[in-house]
């Protein structure tokens, strides 16, 4: 990637979180936050078209005591987490503008039932921070690019909150290790799988760097949209706001190079590989203002802000403001309700691809044909049929339908990633009436 690709990226993704309304952005005098955006590139002859498709902000994670079993909640409001929950709302919109033959990222195939990526296009991610996690562990010595503020001091920069409250600087994690030989949950060793960090409750979240390297074998798209899909849908590059402290080196060993490949080779299958996205920092002296290493007046701190945004292009509600897990301003009689609901809640989402197949139910009834995807088998005998009544589904159900993604993901955790954190199977029972 070019640098000047990489300054526009930057550019492109400040600009549009500077265009969104100040509602639920945090307050620039005391609160810093992450931002995270989804570009997405048409390379069309010598030109090239950006945009930012989906675009997201957070800092926070609920504690395992209060995860919801209605799937209504947001479990995980870190940036990188919310940028992608909200990219799947923009793919969702993009399969069915395909359908409708309207200008689509995606080709239909009216044979296989699926929809296919057009080859010229592409997607980049964004971040203005290392992802917690793996990531964010490296050494003074390893940090490839510094502030402006040359006068802060590299151990007073922070990179997130320990469960206790303390604070980890760059080049440390506050998540704990999943599973440890030894009494250090908190160790610094690289390479291996952490939760979240965070106060009171300990998380079940993965780290961002640890779901990100999930995302470069199974691609960023999930278990459900791989059932309407071809093939996964994976990042090129990593582009990294200017004025970040990182160490490419880290976030590369966070995101793929920790995974033996050898191991790799031996157990994946098409349409799943190991992805090696680029990753690039901008050097157009462009900054994120909300980040927590900008220069601050003496004895003043920042601290990280409540609440969370979900942009997603092209949809209904494209802003979304998320505070504990639910929309910003819900009162606590509607907890638990539909109101309460972002749309970027696991119960939306398997709505909305819910609404999906039965969109590709009625175009293939209208073809005269019947319904039958090869991704997708519900009959206990491992013969595949119509699925008469997908809306009752429940989510566990239908992710365990997801039968290559699924096969592909039990053979990693058993041999790659071997400790991912699993939370409570109750956590998955509901369906889109629930």
């Amino acid at each position: 990637m070019a640098p000047e690709e990489a300054n526009k990226i930057a550019k492109i993704c400040l600009e549009k979180f500077d265009s969104l309304p100040k509602t639920g952005k945090p307050k620039i005098d005391f609160e810093w936050t992450i931002l995270s955006a989804m570009v997405q590139l048409e390379r069309k002859n010598s030109e090239v078209k950006m945009e930012v498709v989906a675009l997201g902000t957070g800092t926070k994670c609920l504690g395992s005591d209060q995860l919801s079993p209605k799937g209504d909640m947001l479990n995980d409001s870190h940036a990188e987490v919310l940028t992608r929950r909200a990219f799947l709302r923009y793919l969702l919109k993009q399969m069915k503008k395909s359908l409708t033959e309207e200008c689509s990222i995606f080709e239909y195939n009216s044979l296989t039932r699926l929809f296919r990526l057009k080859k010229d296009v592409s997607f980049d991610f964004f971040t203005t921070h290392s992802p917690c996690g793996d990531a964010s562990i490296f050494k003074e010595s390893d940090v490839d690019h510094e502030p402006l503020t040359k006068k802060m001091k590299f151990c007073e920069t922070h990179s997130c909150e320990s469960e206790t409250g303390s604070k980890a600087a760059d080049g440390m994690t506050g998540g704990k290790l999943v599973a440890s030989d030894g009494d250090d949950l908190m160790s610094q060793e690289v390479g291996l799988i952490r939760t979240k960090p965070g106060k009171g409750f300990r998380t079940l979240s993965l780290s961002c760097s640890d779901k990100m390297a999930r995302w470069n074998i199974l691609g960023v798209q999930g278990s459900l949209l791989m059932m309407l899909l071809e093939e996964p849908i994976y990042l090129k590059a990593i582009v990294i706001c200017d004025g970040t402290i990182y160490s490419k080196e880290a976030i590369e060993r966070a995101l793929w190079k920790r995974w033996d490949e050898d191991t790799l080779q031996g157990i994946l299958k098409p349409p799943f590989r190991l992805n090696r996205p680029l990753v690039v920092a901008a050097s157009n002296q462009k900054f994120f203002p909300l980040r927590k290493n900008r220069a601050v007046e003496s004895g003043k701190k920042f601290q990280p802000a409540p609440g969370g945004l979900a942009w997603c292009q092209g949809v209904e509600r494209e802003l979304e403001v998320e505070n504990g897990g639910r929309r910003q301003g819900t009162v606590k009689k509607n907890f638990g309700t539909p109101a309460a609901r972002l749309k970027i809640s696991k119960i939306e989402l398997f709505s909305a691809f819910v609404a999906m197949r039965n969109e590709l139910r009625t175009a293939a009834a209208v073809g005269g044909t019947s319904f039958s995807d090869t991704r997708i088998n519900l009959s206990p005998s491992g013969v595949e049929q119509d699925v008469a009544d997908f809306n009752g589904l429940r989510y566990a159900d239908a992710k365990g339908h997801s039968r290559a993604y699924r096969a592909q993901w039990n053979t990693l955790r058993a041999q790659v990633f071997r400790v991912w954190s699993e939370k409570p199977a109750s956590l998955e029972q509901f369906t889109i009436d629930s």
